[in-house]
C-alpha cells in the first residue's frame, strides 16, 4: 500500500542524504513531490529518485494531489514562512532544526499547528543515532549512577584552510551558513540545539540558564572580510538544568582536538564529536564519527562497583555492527534519519512516540537565544523565563 504522501522543500545535504532516502526507503511515507529553487538540485534528486512531482514555486508544490507532510530542509532563515504555509494548508510539518531564527517565530508555529490540528516537528534526529539510544539506555538503567554533568567537543578546522578542508561537495552547504545574514545565527544556533534536546532526552530534565562566549575567529584572527565570516564561528555554552546536571558544549569551525577513542585528528577538516557523562556511580564516554557516516560511534564506560570490588577500569560497550548497504545514508545515518521519519509516522497517527516535537524545538530555541544573550552580556542568562514548559 501506498504510504503517506510526503513533500520535501530543500533539496540540499540533509534532505539527499537524510530526509529523501529515509521517505523512499521506509514504509510509512510516499515521496510525492520535491521543491527548490534550483533547478540544478532538483534534477540531481530525480535522477536518485523516483519524484513524480518537482517544483521551484512553493504554493505549487504545496497544491500537488496527495500531499499531507511536509519536510522542510531549506536554511533557517526560510523555515518559518515554509512551515507555516504548510501548515495553512492542512499538512503536517517535519522542520530540519532549528524550528526557527528566534523563540517569537517558534510560538507562533506552535500556535498555528494547535488551531489546524496537525503535527509539528522538528529534525532532532540525534535521537535515534544508534550510539545516542546507547548511551541513553546505559543513563536510564542507572548503570553510571545520577548523572551531573556532560562534556562535550564537537568541532571541525575547516575554516582554517576551507579549499583543502572542506570534504567535496560540501562547500556550498558551508558557505551559505558563513554568509548569509538571515540565517540568523553561527555555530552555536547549529550545534547547541542538538546537545540541549539530547540532555532532556537522556534525563528527562529542562535547561534553566546558560552561560556563553562566543567568536569569529575567521573574521578577527585570521583576515576573512565581514561579508565572508558573518556569524560566530566558535561557543562555549554551559547550560544549567533544573535538577542541578550540567552541559558543557564546546563547538567550532576553527580547530577540533584529539577524539579519545577513535583517534581522529589528522589533517583533514572532518568533525570530531565526542563526549562524557558524570555519574554518583561511574562514566560513560562516547565518540562519534561525522553525521553521514556509515559506521557506529563507540562508548567506552567506567563502573564504580566493578572497579572497586573486581578492579575492573574501563570497558568497551559492544554496539551493533551498521548496515551495509549502496547509496547514501548507509549505516548509523542511515538508522538515525529512518527513525525518526518512523517516529514521525507515529507521531501523526496520535501514538506515543519519541521523535522531536514543537515544544522541544521551542525549548532549544529559548537555550540558543539565551546563549547568544549571555555571550553578549558576559553574564548567565535564564532559559526558563524565556519559555515555561
Amino acid at each position: 500500500m501506498p504510504g503517506i504522501g510526503t513533500g520535501v522543500v530543500g533539496v540540499g545535504v540533509a534532505a539527499l542524504r537524510g530526509h529523501i532516502p529515509a521517505v523512499v526507503e521506509g514504509d510509512d511515507f510516499s515521496l510525492v513531490a520535491i521543491c527548490d529553487r534550483d533547478p540544478g538540485q532538483l534534477k540531481a534528486a530525480q535522477e536518485r529518485w523516483p519524484v513524480p512531482c518537482v517544483f521551484t514555486d512553493l504554493k505549487q508544490f504545496l497544491r500537488t494531489p496527495g500531499l499531507e507532510v511536509v519536510i522542510v530542509a531549506t536554511p533557517p532563515g526560510s523555515h518559518f514562512e515554509i512551515a507555516c504555509a504548510a501548515i495553512t494548508e492542512g499538512k503536517h510539518v517535519l522542520v530540519e532544526k532549528p524550528l526557527a531564527v528566534n523563540l517569537s517565530e517558534c510560538k507562533a508555529m506552535m500556535e498555528m499547528a494547535a488551531r489546524n490540528k496537525v503535527f509539528l516537528g522538528v529534525g532532532h534526529e540525534k535521537r535515534f543515532h544508534p550510539t545516542f539510544q546507547k548511551v541513553r539506555s546505559i543513563i536510564r538503567e542507572g548503570l553510571i549512577g545520577k548523572p551531573y554533568y556532560c562534556g562535550v567537543h564537537w568541532a571541525s578546522a575547516v575554516k582554517l584552510d576551507p579549499e583543502r578542508l572542506v570534504p567535496e561537495g560540501f562547500y556550498p552547504g558551508y558557505e551559505w551558513r558563513w554568509r548569509d545574514r538571515s540565517v540568523g545565527g553561527g555555530i552555536l544556533q547549529d550545534h547547541l540545539p542538538h546537545y540541549v534536546d539530547l540532555m532532556r532526552d537522556w534525563i528527562d530534565d529542562t535547561p534553566v540558564a546558560v552561560y556563553a562566549q562566543t567568536a569569529n575567529v575567521a573574521r578577527d584572527f585570521l583576515g576573512w572580510s565581514v561579508d565572508d565570516s558573518v556569524w560566530e564561528d566558535m561557543c562555549l555554552a554551559v547550560v544549567r538544568f533544573s535538577n542541578g546536571f550540567v552541559l558543557r558544549f564546546e563547538t567550532g569551525t576553527v580547530g577540533r582536538s584529539l577524539s579519545p577513542i577513535w583517534l581522529l585528528g589528522s589533517g583533514i577538516g572532518e568533525w570530531t564529536e565526542y563526549g562524557y557523562v558524570f555519574g554518583t556511580r561511574g562514566q560513560v564516554v562516547f565518540d562519534l564519527l561525522p553525521w553521514d557516516s556509515s559506521e557506529n560511534g563507540r562508548i567506552a564506560i567506567w563502573r564504580l562497583g566493578p572497579a572497586t570490588t573486581e578492579g575492573m577500569g574501563w570497558s568497551y560497550v559492544e554496539l551493533p555492527e551498521p548496515s551495509r548497504r549502496q547509496g547514501s545514508p548507509a549505516g548509523a545515518s542511515h538508522m538515525m534519519f529512518g527513525s525518526q521519519i518512523c517516529e514521525f509516522a507515529r507521531a501523526i497517527a496520535g501514538k506515543q512516540s519519541r521523535v522531536a516535537t514543537g515544544e522541544d524545538g521551542t525549548i532549544t530555541m529559548a537555550a540558543v537565544e539565551s546563549a547568544y544573550q549571555s555571550a553578549a552580556s558576559r553574564k548567565e542568562c535564564c532559559i526558563a523565563e524565556r519559555f515555561k514548559p
